[in-house]
C-alpha cells in the first residue's frame, strides 16, 4: 500500500506539534521515524494511523476499494473498520494488566473482521501471527505474567493479526535485549509491508531501515536513505551532539559514533 504525507500538521495544547510534514516512505519497506524526545514522532504515527485528523495537509493511502491501486484517499476518511483492516498501529506498551491469555490478546487484532456471525479465518490468522512474531510458545500464558520483552512480541503478533498493509510501530524495541532488538527489526524489515517505526537508537535505524524520516520540533528536518541523511551536520543540528559517521566493515551501512554533547538539552 502506498503511503504519502502531504503538508501534515496538527496542534495540541495550542501549539503545532507536527507542522507541515511531507514524506513518502517506500512501499513494502521499513522506514525509521527519528527525532529527539518531543519531536512529534508519536503524534505523527497517530495521524498516519487515522486516529487523529490533521488540521493541515493530509495522509494519503492507496484506496483499498479501487481496482486500480493508484487512486489515493485520506486515511482518516476511510471507515474505521476498513482502516483497521489495512493500517495497524503498535503503540508503546502501557503495562496495563488484563485478565486475558496471550492468544486472546492477539485475537483482538481480528476485531475489524468480525461480524454478527463471526469469521472463519480468526484461528488461522492468530496462529500465523503468533508464529511470525516468535510468540507461539506464549499462546496459553496469562498476559499479566509476561515480561516486557514478551509483551512486545505479543503486541507485534496482535498487529500482524490485523493482516495490515501499513504497519506503524512506536518504539518497538523498548524492553527488548540486544539480540531481540536485532531479531525484531530484521523481522519487520523482511515482512514486505510498508512499515514506519519510531526509533531512538540511530544505529539500529541505520542498520535496518531503507529510509529514515527525521523530525525536529515537529518539522521535517530530512528524509531519505540513512547514508544520505544521518550526517554529522544533521546530528549536530537536530540532536545537539557531535558524532563521527563511519562505515560498517561488513554491511557497508552507516555506524554512528557519538563523541559528545555540543548543545544543552532543551
Amino acid at each position: 500500500m502506498e503511503l504519502t504525507m502531504v503538508g501534515v500538521g496538527t496542534r495540541l495544547g495550542g501549539r503545532w506539534v507536527v507542522d507541515g510534514v511531507d514524506a513518502t516512505p517506500p512501499a513494502g519497506a521499513l522506514a525509521g521515524l527519528l527525532g529527539p524526545n518531543g519531536a512529534g514522532k508519536t503524534t505523527l504515527l497517530r495521524l498516519v494511523a487515522g486516529l487523529l485528523e490533521p488540521q493541515a495537509g493530509a495522509v494519503l493511502v492507496s484506496d483499498p476499494a479501487a481496482a486500480d491501486p493508484t487512486p489515493s484517499v485520506p486515511v482518516h476518511a476511510l471507515a474505521r473498520r476498513v482502516r483497521a483492516r489495512h493500517v495497524a498501529l503498535l503503540e508503546q506498551d502501557s503495562g496495563a494488566a488484563v485478565p486475558l491469555s496471550v492468544r486472546e490478546v492477539v485475537a483482538l487484532g481480528r476485531i475489524p473482521y468480525r461480524t454478527l456471525w463471526g469469521t472463519d479465518g480468526d484461528a488461522g490468522a492468530v496462529d500465523r501471527a503468533l508464529a511470525a512474531a516468535s510468540a507461539a510458545h506464549l499462546a496459553d500464558r496469562a498476559w499479566a505474567t509476561l515480561s516486557g520483552g514478551e509483551r512486545q512480541r505479543v503486541h507485534i503478533a496482535r498487529a500482524l493479526a490485523q493482516e495490515p498493509q501499513v504497519l506503524l510501530l512506536d518504539e518497538p524495541t523498548n524492553h527488548l535485549d540486544v539480540a531481540a532488538q536485532l531479531s525484531m527489526l530484521a523481522f519487520v524489515r523482511d515482512l514486505g509491508v510498508t512499515s514506519v517505526a519510531a526509533l531512538h537508537d540511530l544505529n539500529l535505524a541505520a542498520a535496518f531501515c531503507e529510509h529514515v524520516i527525521v523530525l525536529s520540533a515537529g518539522r521535517l528536518a530530512a528524509a531519505g536513505p540513512p547514508a544520505d541523511v544521518l550526517t554529522p551536520a544533521l546530528l549536530r543540528e537536530v540532536y545537539g551532539v557531535d558524532a563521527d559517521v563511519l562505515t560498517h566493515p561488513r554491511t557497508g551501512r552507516p555506524v554512528i559514533a557519538l563523541t559528545g554533547q555540543v548543545t544543552p538539552p532543551p
